[in-house]
């Protein structure tokens, strides 16, 4: 999708001095997590390959989810060497995710371990993780028990970053015993005020990294006024990508993050999709021209 050069311009000036004002605003993340945001961009990337070889940092693949009926996959990695098992769902990737991304409507949020009457929740993301729960939890509650003491990361770009915490939801609510920790990447708005609410409670201030890139429109393609809410805690990445350019952002719905810019590209009222969407803490992530290859080579 080609965009204007006077609209590329005024974008190419206008995002430092956004960033700027943000970072005078919310404190810049430390070099420790930022590694973490790499790691986990990796791992969100690898979700798209169909077979992954050599997962990233040294992982092996436990297991690989294929629902037919709602075109879900997952991987559930483990990695030994971390003592850490890692979910990660596959973002949009085909017609039949398209589908699902447009199925917008605001539906209960009943799932496996959810006990909130005013949670509503993207329909099409509901039905892709109620597709997939029940094979999701039995393997890791496997893994889990063959490898006690591993902590439990949950992760995913776009539609996988919704379904990632929808997910992260039922199972913190399940009270599984698990060290659960959540990285999503370029993550749509995913329930209501109440849905954000209950995943605040759930995945407090340090269990929940919700990162956002620079003018990614993916995170403002459904719109607050369609009656959505994200949930916190935002990290905003700008460009080059460093520890420097990201900052961690305040509330659920930070004026000065994300939000401060444009989202142009590809989806609902011209923002969507667009090449900030497809990078995150530099990893190409959700490129179709790539496939989710590059990640499954153990970089």
């Amino acid at each position: 999708m080609l965009l204007p050069r006077p609209f590329l311009f005024t974008l190419s000036c206008s995002l430092p001095l956004l960033f700027k004002s943000a970072v005078a605003a919310n404190p810049p993340i430390s070099n420790d997590l930022f590694t973490k945001f790499v790691r986990y961009s990796k791992f969100s990337a690898a979700a798209y390959a169909d077979n992954c070889p050599t997962p990233p940092g040294g992982a092996t693949v436990a297991k690989f989810f294929n629902i037919a009926s709602t075109d879900t996959q997952a991987y559930l990695f483990r990695d030994d060497a971390a003592k850490e098992m890692i979910v990660s769902f596959r973002g949009t990737s085909s017609l039949q995710d398209f589908i699902v991304d447009f199925n917008q409507t605001l539906v209960p949020f009943n799932s496996v371990g959810i006990a909130c009457g005013g949670c509503l929740a993207h329909g099409g993301y509901v039905d892709a993780w109620n597709s997939a729960s029940s094979q999701v939890i039995d393997a890791i509650n496997t893994e889990m028990n063959t490898h006690p003491g591993y902590v439990l990361t949950v992760t995913g770009h776009s539609l996988g970053a919704s379904l990632a915490a929808l997910a992260s939801a039922s199972m913190a609510s399940m009270n599984l015993g698990m060290n659960l920790t959540t990285y999503t990447f370029g993550q749509p708005r995913t329930g209501n005020p109440t849905f954000a609410n209950l995943v605040d409670g759930l995945l407090p201030e340090g269990k929940m990294f919700r990162v956002t890139h620079s003018n990614d429109g993916v995170p403002q393609t459904i719109p607050v006024s369609a009656g959505y809410r994200h949930h916190s805690t935002e990290f905003w990445e700008n460009d080059p990508a460093a520890a420097g350019n990201t900052v961690k952002c305040s509330g659920q719905e930070p004026p000065d993050c994300n939000n401060s810019v444009r989202g142009t590209g590809i989806g609902a009222n011209a923002t969507g999709i667009n090449l900030a969407h497809l990078v995150y803490s530099g990893v190409s992530v959700g490129n179709p021209l790539d496939g989710g290859r590059s990640a499954c080579r153990g970089s």
